[in-house]
């Protein structure tokens, strides 16, 4: 039924509008406790009524560009919103003023909630103004690529051109063959320029999303370079697991979702979305009394996204407390494939990936830190044999160099602690041995 997407036009419209919770349902005269429930889909049969007075508030709030909605809603997405609002019986066209006439080349935004990220949407939002070049950087799930589709959708209309996206993931590292790499970017990102000549720029304004840079890094670096000398009006956005180098770049880390800090429905942003995704996964099946445990849950995959989502689906097969025995995830969560809604199929895709990129000095440091006790120290990485230089400061370069591909994060207080995430760990002590050879892994 289109009412099963009720609870993803609320959120979506609530938050676009800057609103609460509280202050929708003071707008709307329904109680919180309903719209809580509504935006969770635990309701699955609300009145008709409730609903008309939350559409009719949403729809007489004011929309200003810093509330910074989730997404903004035009072509594809706009036609869903029409469509669940007309399963709901609620007259099509309520949300027609989000409608935009900017082009978008290249793949687009989802138009589901986009949880926990409105602090990370107008910090985006904002440095894309100020700078011209912004790269998200994070380890690989953690929702780089849809925060920068849905800042890109809520930049459109200040693009004459409109918004191009470029994803890279399909090309080859650039390791040993930059020749060939340097062409392939420029020869990918061109296709999206319109136009080729610097002498025809004059009125030319454009956002540009290069998505998935961190294996032809080298050759984005150069590429955006270029780009934005020969094309005063285009800035361009960029995800990639490693910073680039480059002094004029603003970089934005984006972080795991929080796991213990309670957003306005009442639960922190991994579990919402934990209960999001399972109520999609599995409709009749209600885990709203076993928060506890999806919390535990949630707190073992380190708050990341993608593997949010894959454990929410696998109930459809196993059940919570399957997912919560003391055993590694990966292997019972490896098998799911989440088609469109993440280019790392399946999970193991994304530690891969990120181990593939390392060089033998990162990959034997690695090792070493994914055997001791997260979180660990710089002492504790200096008394390691040492991976280069045949001395402690060694380690502390490769160290640096693991966090800046993002395969070990770091908590910046006076004193640093570092932490490799769950999958990663898992990833490197059951996938690969210690020369990189697959090795046998078992539930």
């Amino acid at each position: 039924m289109e009412i099963n997407r009720l609870h993803a036009v609320i959120a979506t419209e609530r938050r676009a509008a800057g609103w609460s919770q509280e202050a929708l349902a003071e707008h709307s005269g329904v109680s919180v406790r309903t719209i809580r429930n509504l935006e969770l889909g635990t309701n699955k049969n609300p009145r008709r009524a409730t609903v008309e007075l939350i559409l009719k508030a949403l729809q007489s709030a004011p929309r200003p560009l810093s509330s910074l909605p989730l997404s903004a809603p035009s072509g594809p997405a706009m036609a869903e919103h029409r469509t669940v609002l007309d399963g709901a019986g609620i007259r099509a066209g309520a949300f027609d003023s989000h409608s935009s006439t900017r082009p978008w080349l290249g793949i687009r935004p989802r138009t589901d909630v986009l949880v926990g990220r409105q602090a990370d949407l107008r910090h985006v939002c904002a440095a894309v103004k100020s700078s011209r070049l912004l790269v998200l950087t994070g380890p690989g799930g953690v929702g780089k690529t849809r925060l920068a589709l849905a800042s890109a959708a809520q930049l459109q209309q200040m693009y004459r051109d409109g918004v191009a996206v470029v994803e890279l993931g399909s090309l080859l590292p650039e390791r040993g063959r930059e020749t060939e790499a340097l062409t392939a970017v420029t020869e990918a990102v061109e296709t999206r320029i319109p136009y080729s000549s610097p002498s025809q720029t004059t009125e030319f304004r454009m956002l540009l999303v290069i998505d998935n840079a961190e294996h032809v890094l080298k050759a984005v670096t150069e590429v955006s370079q270029r780009l934005l000398h020969e094309h005063p009006g285009l800035d361009i956005i960029v995800t990639s697991r490693r910073p680039l180098a480059l002094m004029s770049a603003t970089s934005w880390e984006v972080a795991p979702l929080p796991v213990d800090s309670p957003s306005d429905t009442g639960h922190a942003p991994a579990v919402e979305l934990f209960l999001i995704r399972a109520h999609t996964s599995v409709p009749n099946l209600d885990i709203t009394d076993r928060l506890p445990a999806v919390t535990t849950l949630c707190t073992r995959l380190d708050g990341m996204p993608l593997a949010i989502e894959v454990a929410a689906h696998r109930l459809r097969s196993v059940s919570l407390d399957t997912l919560l025995r003391d055993a590694p995830l990966l292997p019972i969560l490896d098998q799911i494939s989440l088609g469109s809604l993440s280019h790392h199929r399946p999970l193991s895709s994304a530690a891969k990936w990120s181990y593939d990129l390392l060089s033998p000095s990162q990959r034997a440091l690695l090792h070493h830190l994914a055997r001791i006790q997260n979180p660990f120290t710089i002492e504790d990485v200096t008394e390691i044999d040492p991976c280069v230089d045949d001395t402690p400061v060694g380690n502390i370069k490769v160290l640096a160099e693991l966090v800046d591909n993002s395969v070990v994060q770091v908590r910046r207080d006076r004193e640093y602690a570092y932490r490799i995430p769950t999958l990663i760990r898992e990833y490197v002590n059951g996938y690969v041995g210690d020369l990189g050879r697959p090795v046998a892994m078992t539930v």
